[in-house]
């Protein structure tokens, strides 16, 4: 049984331990989405994927948000009173992340390039792949929650509820290709567009929320006093 000097340790190890798990398998998913997106002539799988290329990016914030933490500890600095600030900080990046690709999804779907996709027949490997994203992200959701509650880390926490997002986005991408396959392919572009809304929902979320904690902290919580 580790000592009390090693659990906030090993906590620290567990928690970069699913941030780089959920990370590696963002990477696979987002080539995967892309690619087989791009050949299946599915604009709901390829949004889906720009979605999972936004996620690896948050992956890469969460992790240097550990590894700042980590650095601290090791360095026997005092820590913030409020040590939530670099997380808010890390939630307004992504916030500002995911807004962008939203628009630039919103302007995919409704811009020139989007009347001539719309005639493409969506092939039946894109729905095998969304349904596999969509089993994947609800994995990981499942795993990230139980690590976050184990090492009582909030951004873990906060990455595990954006996966559950990824799942019901999956969702709306797979139903978007089986409307395509059985005669309405607009649906696989309508899916793209309600994808990139969520994105820009949630982006929205995430700064409000950040900016609204920072704006309510003293300045001198956020020197490390």
């Amino acid at each position: 049984m580790p000592s009390p000097s090693e659990r906030p340790r090993q906590s620290r190890g567990s928690a970069f331990k699913a941030a780089y798990v959920s990370a590696m398998l963002n990477a696979a998913l987002m080539a995967m989405q892309i690619v087989i997106g791009l050949f299946a002539h599915s604009d709901g799988l390829v949004a889906d994927g720009i979605h999972t290329l936004s996620d690896l990016a948050a992956d890469g914030v969460v992790i240097a948000v550990l590894f700042l933490g980590a650095a601290t500890a090791s360095g026997r600095r005092a820590a913030p009173r409020d040590g939530s600030f670099p997380a808010s900080l890390a939630s307004l990046f992504i916030g500002v992340l995911l807004i962008g690709t939203a628009g630039d999804m919103l302007w995919h779907c409704i811009g020139p390039a989007a009347i001539l996709t719309v005639s493409a027949t969506v092939r039946a490997s894109a729905l095998i792949v969304a349904l596999f994203v969509m089993f994947a992200k609800e994995a990981l959701f499942r795993y990230m929650r139980a690590e976050a509650h184990r090492t009582h880390s909030s951004i873990l926490l906060a990455s595990a509820w954006h996966a559950r997002l990824d799942a019901f986005s999956a969702l709306v991408a797979t139903l978007g290709i089986i409307g395509s396959m059985a005669g309405l392919p607009m649906l696989d572009h309508v899916a793209a567009g309600v994808i990139g809304l969520m994105i820009l929902r949630m982006g929205y979320s995430n700064c409000w929320t950040a900016l609204k904690d920072l704006s309510t902290r003293p300045l001198g919580n956020t020197a490390g006093q």
